[in-house]
């Protein structure tokens, strides 16, 4: 039985996913002990995931969806059909630092979220971990580490999240009702902060990671508009205090009046307000606490109410 599943989910990737299964497999301490799951998201023919080496195929599953998932709804359906004590959740487009499989066995405790950091594949840039951009909820890179003996960042990458499986079960991972694309990696992180989970940070473990062009990021966002909008008001409805709701949705709307009335119907229709009452039940922490954990300051310097 594996001890660590690498999961990720691919749309169009094609033979980028080879690359990463054969990275992750080629650069850990003990490669039969690590599994890969991937699930192929309704890619296009011709672009669905390619694994050339047998031995790579031979410690991989393909999980084919006939419907877009979404990498939130892709990413739960990888961790159902993996076999391993720990999760590597990861992308498509990765690579993996020397040992990564080691530092990972012994960072991800219960109740412990590891955050790898994250390398730019065509520059030296690395991020370690994001903090949340209250309220309009997106999210900016760290891009120094922190430091002490337990450090702590508030929110884990989609490139490189580290826990035990069973902690990703409790935590009832990525929110399904959030759609396709943006907003699940800081719901899903400030979700396990708000369990009594912690994120710790470690530049003992690197993901390399490709990162859009410009001009292919600007027509991908340009598709997913809506959808992003929509994530953000729901990430917000979920945990922000009642008083910065109402706030968000206004940095929304003029920022993008074109999509928040589609995104404030899906809203209603993918039952937000009743998720948050659903939270507020179950949790036993409020968004309080991660504002008093990280003195949570809003994007232009005030206090974020703890209401």
């Amino acid at each position: 039985m594996p001890e660590i599943s690498v999961v990720l989910p691919a749309r169009d990737e094609g033979d980028r996913v080879g690359a990463t299964v054969a990275s992750a497999l080629a650069a850990a301490a003990a490669p039969d002990r690590v599994e890969v799951v991937v699930v192929d998201d309704c890619s296009a023919p011709g672009r669905r995931p390619q694994i050339a080496d047998g031995r790579d195929r031979r410690r991989t599953r393909v999980i084919r969806s006939d419907r877009h998932l979404g990498v939130g709804a892709a990413r739960n359906l990888a961790a159902r059909h993996a076999r391993g004590r720990l999760l590597f959740v990861t992308d498509a487009h990765t690579g993996f630092s020397t040992g990564w499989d080691h530092e990972a066995v012994r960072l991800a405790t219960a109740g412990r979220v590891v955050s790898a950091t994250v390398r730019d594949q065509s520059s030296d840039w690395r991020g370690h971990g994001c903090r949340l951009v209250v309220p309009y909820m997106g999210t900016r890179w760290n891009t120094a580490a922190p430091t002490g003996p337990a450090p702590h960042v508030q929110i884990a990458s989609s490139a490189g999240t580290i826990l035990e499986s069973a902690l990703f079960t409790r935590l009832g991972g990525y929110d399904e009702g959030m759609v396709h694309y943006g907003g699940f990696e800081p719901e899903f992180s400030v979700r396990a902060w708000r369990a009594g989970a912690e994120i710790v940070h470690t530049t003992a473990i690197e993901v390399t990671h490709r990162f859009k062009p410009s001009d292919e990021c600007t027509a991908f966002l340009d598709t997913a508009r809506t959808a992003m909008v929509h994530n953000c008001l729901r990430f917000g409805t979920l945990h922000l205090p009642e008083s910065m709701i109402l706030e968000m949705v206004r940095l929304h709307a003029l920022e993008y009046p074109d999509h928040v009335q589609q995104a404030l119907v899906m809203l209603q229709q993918r039952g937000a307000w009743q998720r948050r009452v659903q939270l507020a039940t179950s949790l036993p922490h409020g968004f309080a606490s991660f504002v008093r954990r990280f003195a949570l300051h809003d994007q232009i310097g005030r206090p974020v109410p703890q209401e």
